[in-house]
């Protein structure tokens, strides 16, 4: 027999085959669509799952620096009373607890440079709102919210509204307690989280035109829908559509049934940490348009594939198919090793592209050890870049960070800035290993006397600084003079020091921060008054008397005389 009777009975015998599996594939194209699709609709839920996430962490962070930053929440012994049962919640009464409108002043910045947040309100014990950011706030009563009544138990807590007393629409409210020196919650910092803010436009529209999500609360009723132009109102009750019920009825997971606008095929889950059901779907017809066009075309298909087949069965060999696949696995092999090049595309469906397959699977696991390397490495750099090497206390950097900080968040700021008398001479006659030790031992000498609310730093080579939110001049003062007979008792010998042994000069400053101030106000008048205290022989704590304009002025005249 011919080679070309052989070679037409194995491409009557391919055509067969082709034949059959263009029938079944029809079939399982259904299959797999949907299965695409769960999985499709299930990475969208993901997406949006973590922009939920990632919105109620932020404000959960925030709420977190504020409790714990001394002064950022009114405590005084004003008589709380409880709401009368006649009055109604959304109805402030002024005269119920006495308002606090300087401390809203301080949380606007901190609101300014959340955008997840839209408000901030600061509770007292009896649930009425002593300050708020946004209109209308002050004196209302939320004694009532379950939020605020499980923060008052001193445990942060997420809930939704179906009505917000402020904005009458639905809305996520985040509640974290502020605990005092008794240990008891002294008031209660609220959150309010737009839900619009939770999924942003932006992930909106990346889900495309005929994506669809739902968010509802436990009773089924619709609180947030996307598309706006749904065939839904606000408040309508969901709970009687499959996809909705089915979703109250489950953690989370898929399923394809008639939604509100049609069939579809949706993924559901429960929003972390809060009672809400979110709902994300994809048309039905979008999933079944492939299945169509490919029953359509199945018969002109297999024609033309006969053809092919007829035409080009001599054509495949080792030169055509083999060697070029070879080649190409070949080059992407050296690309996983990092050897760049340009890879080349195949269009060839065929079982010879095995070794493209390995190739592709060596990239993907070198270009994912080479990206763990680097997100070690990055950790590594983020960790170097905020602490001092030799102490492994705050540098500079962190420290200039965290006074910006504490500049727009505390009401009151205290500061000192510490340097060792005649470190130069201590190294010269010991050595400079003994005068890193030297450093080391003064700044776990400070770290273990200061307030654990304060911060100590490394801002030179013999020099530190302190940062005391909340301190008084007075206290920095007398905190000052704690550290300098801390240091002076280590008793490190130093021939040519003041004493004998190694000790300190500290310069002391206070200031209450406002338009009226800058930052290098406070950091000058500490500089001033560690100047005064070497000038007054060294081994001395000296404080500023005023912090303002002029004092950046006068620390140089100082340091120059």
């Amino acid at each position: 027999m011919s080679l070309r009777i052989r070679l037409a009975v194995f491409a009557l015998l391919v055509m067969t085959i082709v034949a059959s599996e263009r029938t079944y594939s029809i079939v399982r194209l259904h299959m797999d669509n949907l299965a695409a699709a769960e999985s499709h609709v299930t990475d969208l839920l993901e997406r949006g799952v973590g922009q939920f996430s990632a919105a109620v962490s932020s404000a959960h962070a925030v709420l977190s620096t504020l409790a714990a930053t001394p002064g950022t929440v009114p405590v005084d012994n004003a008589l709380y009373t409880a709401t009368p049962s006649d009055q109604t919640p959304s109805v402030p009464d002024p005269g119920m607890t006495p308002d606090a409108p300087s401390h809203c002043q301080a949380l606007r910045p901190v609101l300014e440079s959340s955008p997840s947040i839209a408000s901030l309100t600061i509770v007292a014990p009896n649930g009425i709102v002593r300050c708020g950011t946004a209109n209308g706030a002050v004196g209302l009563d939320l004694s009532t919210r379950d939020y605020f009544r499980i923060a008052m138990r001193g445990i942060p807590s997420l809930e939704s509204v179906s009505v917000s007393y402020v904005t009458g629409t639905p809305s996520l409210y985040a509640a974290q307690p502020v605990i005092g020196e008794n240990g008891d919650v002294v008031a209660v910092l609220v959150a309010r989280i737009e839900l619009s803010d939770l999924l942003p436009r932006e992930f909106l529209s990346d889900l495309g035109p005929t994506a669809q999500v739902i968010i509802v609360d436990p009773a089924g009723a619709l609180v947030m829908t996307y598309p706006d132009g749904l065939p839904v109102t606000a408040r309508m009750d969901l709970s009687d559509t499959a996809p909705v019920a089915r979703a109250m009825s489950r953690t989370r997971g898929t399923i394809l049934a008639e939604g509100p606008d049609g069939v579809r095929l949706y993924a559901f889950t429960r929003l972390p940490a809060t009672n809400l059901h979110l709902l994300v779907g994809v048309d039905e017809a979008i999933i079944l348009k492939p299945v169509e066009r490919a029953t359509w075309s199945a018969g002109l298909m297999l024609l033309v594939l006969s053809g092919i087949i007829l035409c080009t069965f001599w054509l495949a060999g080792e030169r055509l198919i083999v060697a070029p696949v070879q080649a190409l696995a070949n080059r992407l092999v050296r690309f996983g090793r990092g050897e760049t090049e340009e890879a080349p595309t195949a269009h060839l469906l065929i079982t010879e592209l095995q070794p493209l397959v390995v190739a592709f699977e060596h990239m993907a696991g070198e270009l994912t050890r080479r990206e763990s390397a680097l997100r070690n490495a990055n950790r590594r750099l983020n960790s170097l870049a905020s602490l001092d090497p030799l102490t492994g206390i705050a540098n500079r950097r962190s420290f200039d960070a965290a006074l910006a900080l504490q500049w727009n968040t505390a009401t009151r700021l205290g500061m000192l800035m510490i340097d060792i008398d005649k470190f130069k001479a201590f190294n010269d006659h010991h050595g400079h290993q003994e005068g890193d030790h030297c450093i080391r031992l003064v700044a776990q000498t400070i770290a273990s006397t200061i307030r654990s609310s304060d911060m100590v730093a490394r801002v030179g080579g013999e020099e530190f600084a302190v940062l005391m939110p909340g301190a008084t001049l007075a206290a920095a003062t007398e905190v000052g003079q704690r550290l300098r007979r801390a240091i002076e008792s280590l008793a490190i010998e130093h021939p040519t020091g003041v004493t004998g042994v190694v000790t300190v000069s500290i310069g002391c400053a206070a200031c209450d921060p406002g338009p009226a101030l800058a930052v290098s106000d406070l950091v000058a008048a500490a500089d001033k008054a560690l100047y005064e205290a070497k000038a007054a022989g060294r081994n001395e704590v000296r404080s500023a008397k005023t912090v303002g304009a002029g004092t950046a002025d006068d620390a140089r005249r100082a340091a120059e005389g």
